[in-house]
Parts: C-alpha cells; sequence; structure tokens
C-alpha cells in the first residue's frame, strides 16, 4: 500500500460515487496500489489493507463519534490504526469443515466479491443469508446450523469484524461498538475529496490555474496560496 495523492482522492472518490460501500473499498484497495485482484481478498485482508492505506494517507489517530444506547450521550473516541489490526485469513484461504447437527458442512470463507454481490439486500437478515449461500460448497444449513456457522466463520477470520468495548462516563454503561474501517475511511475520503475540490476552485479562480496545477501542489503549498487568497 501506498499514500494516496490529492489527485488520486478525487479520481477514487469520483469513481466510487453512486456505487456500494463494498465497491468503494476495492476501488480504494486498487488505488492504494494492491497488484493482485483484491475482490480475491478476505474480508479481513481486505479490511487490513484499508487500514494499512488509512495510515499512510491521513494518519495514524482515528477520531469518532458514538451515542450511548442506553442514555444517548454523544461520546468522542479517540483510535489509532494500530488498535485496528487483527489476525485475518490470508488469500486464498483454503475451504473448511464443520460438522453440524450431525452433517458435515465444508465452506469457504467470505471474500470482499461476497460482500458485492450480497451488497443489494434488502436487509442485513437477507444479506447474511445470501452470504452463507454462497459460501456453502457442500451441505445443508438449518436456521440453527446457519448460526454455528456464522460464527465459524467469524472465528477463521477474526479481522472481518473488529469491536470496541466502550462505557459511557455518563450512565455508566458498557457495550461493545463495532467498527468499519471501510465505512469510516470512505467518509474521510468523500469530506477530503470535496475540500480538495474547493481548494481547486478557489485558486483556479484566483490565479486561472488549471486544475493539474493546483493538485500537483504539496498540502503545505496550497495552504499557503488559500491564505493568501482568502479560502
Amino acid at each position: 500500500m501506498r499514500e494516496l495523492s490529492a489527485s488520486e482522492i478525487l479520481d477514487v472518490w469520483e469513481r466510487g460515487r453512486g456505487r456500494t460501500l463494498p465497491e468503494r473499498a476495492l476501488e480504494l484497495v486498487a488505488a492504494g496500489g494492491y497488484p493482485e485482484s483484491p475482490e480475491l481478498l478476505s474480508v479481513g485482508e481486505r479490511d487490513a489493507l484499508l487500514v494499512a492505506l488509512r495510515q499512510l494517507t491521513l494518519g495514524a489517530s482515528l477520531a469518532a463519534v458514538v451515542s450511548c444506547p442506553s442514555c444517548a450521550e454523544l461520546l468522542e473516541v479517540e483510535l489509532a490504526t494500530a488498535d485496528l489490526r487483527a489476525e485475518h485469513a490470508p488469500l486464498g484461504a483454503e475451504p473448511l469443515e464443520l460438522e453440524l447437527e450431525g452433517r458435515r458442512v465444508r465452506f469457504r470463507l467470505p471474500t470482499a466479491a461476497d460482500l458485492v454481490a450480497v451488497a443489494s439486500a434488502a436487509d442485513v437478515e437477507e444479506g447474511r443469508a445470501l452470504l452463507l449461500e454462497r459460501c456453502v460448497l457442500d451441505g445443508e444449513l438449518t436456521p440453527e446450523s446457519a448460526e454455528t456457522l456464522a460464527a465459524r466463520m467469524a472465528e477463521a477470520d477474526p479481522g472481518a469484524r473488529v469491536e470496541f468495548e466502550l462505557a459511557c462516563p455518563g450512565c455508566g454503561e458498557e457495550w461493545s461498538a463495532p467498527f468499519d474501517i471501510a465505512s469510516f475511511f470512505w467518509a474521510e475520503v468523500e469530506a477530503c475529496a470535496r475540500r480538495v475540490v474547493r481548494d481547486v476552485h478557489a485558486l483556479a479562480s484566483a490565479y486561472g490555474w488549471r486544475e493539474s496545477d493546483v493538485l500537483a501542489l504539496s498540502a503545505e503549498r496550497r495552504e499557503a496560496y488559500l491564505e493568501l487568497v482568502g479560502a
């Protein structure tokens, strides 16, 4: 993975507009220089690459706001990319087997391509069912065995779901909050892209520069010019 330039951020943002979040995640991984087919990555490995790309591009510190599920108080949470690193299944992990209700089920772990395929599901439950259906290679599932299989998949690729233990200083409520790096990073990319567009507009209007001229400037130099034009 390598740092995304301002121009690359604009490009990936433009390509990702109107697309699903799993597709946007693949755009980011590809833009960061991943040399293979990112859709073949396990979900945990995809997210590990997104964490690395986020650190290179925007730094190692993350700030998020969460709402307490008990009293609804808003909490500011400071995270570090090091906190998001977790074990993950490797690319091309071998299929696994699990005995469920006396029957042996053979399955593979979900990939980034699977998330793209089920992104249009009507709700979470439908998406989960479609995902399991895609990943079961041999055997049949009941609702009960599906729960067990989903848990086994999570164990085999723990990086696919990252959670943090939080506590509300107001009411004392403690809970586990999931963190989705794809969603978080894309929101940051979108905010950054819109900021760059505003910068280009201000400097192009003031100096008659082309977009490529503005984007070729370092962030520090671009900020210095923006201060001069009062943008």
